[in-house]
């Protein structure tokens, strides 16, 4: 049973956890519409692929932290290892630093040289999945897509993506954009400077450019939304229970000791402590 979270569980998303709850989300996604649409409609998951290399490679990479809920990790010394991890991430760390040895070298013996650890640009095949919805005739209705890190960080996978949304908006098909991460630049788009945590994008095909943006907080609900479909016809659609239904299970690996990455603000924070002190997944502190 998923801990009660008012909305988003921040914890999801971290690099480890993510590629699961996003697959199983658009799973929850798909098998709900496939019983509330109508029988003219149908539900496709579809399939983007790509493969990186170079620097692209290492930022879509995930680090493989260790944040099972059986970790011996101090909070201290998962900081230090997030900071190694993203320094070693860093193209310019790669550069090797003179040693203390090399620094004041014995003038009678010569310094042991030792290798230093670096990382090579490993090419990855990328698969990226998103729904379509389409009539009987087979024509694209609606395209519904949720963000990972690959489309909101910059590279390859983020140009191929604003290439894909753009070709969608100059088509007859509505599209809804769910953006579920904290992390990084959401896709461009143009209008007052909304914060929020999280964001939901509708634009529906008659109304371009104009578009309606949904944003909310961590501590905050997620909001109902209505899927356009064909002419006037619309389903309104509670996210929640997928989001739940994705992370079921996934959140037994949590180690709810830790704060989440990314950091959330100071005010969260305070917010997320008395919440999970709440539902007992921290011990009060008298």
């Amino acid at each position: 049973m998923p801990i009660p979270f008012p909305g988003m569980n921040p914890y999801l998303e971290h690099p480890d956890l993510w590629p699961t709850v996003h697959r199983k989300f658009i799973q929850a996604i798909a098998n709900r519409l496939d019983h509330q649409l109508a029988p003219i409609y149908q539900i496709r998951i579809c399939e983007r692929r790509y493969q990186v290399s170079g620097e692209d490679s290492l930022v879509v990479g995930s680090p493989g932290f260790s944040w099972r809920a059986d970790s011996n990790l101090q909070d201290s010394d998962q900081e230090r290892s997030l900071k190694d991890i993203a320094i070693s991430m860093h193209p310019k760390s790669l550069a090797p630093r003179p040693s203390a040895e090399a620094a004041n070298p014995d003038p009678i013996q010569a310094p042991q040289k030792r290798p230093i650890s670096v990382l090579v640009p490993v090419p990855q095949k990328i698969y990226e999945t998103y729904l379509e919805i389409v009539n009987a005739a087979g024509e694209i209705i609606t395209v519904v897509e949720v963000l990972s890190p690959k489309k909101k960080r910059p590279g390859r996978g983020r140009g191929l993506y604003e290439r894909q949304r753009e070709t969608i908006f100059g088509s007859p098909s509505h599209f809804v954009e769910i953006d579920l991460l904290r992390g990084w630049e959401p896709p461009s788009i143009y209008g007052p400077d909304e914060s929020g945590d999280y964001r939901i994008l509708i634009s529906r095909s008659e109304q371009r450019p104009r578009a309606e943006l949904y944003t909310w907080n961590v501590t905050e609900p997620i909001p109902e939304i209505s899927l356009p479909l064909s002419g006037n016809d619309e389903l309104p659609l509670l996210l929640k229970p997928m989001v739940d239904e994705a992370c079921d299970r996934t959140d037994l690996l949590v180690n709810y000791r830790h704060s989440p990455l990314p950091p959330l603000r100071f005010e969260e924070s305070l917010w997320l402590e008395d919440f999970l002190q709440q539902v007992g997944m921290r011990p009060r502190i008298s």
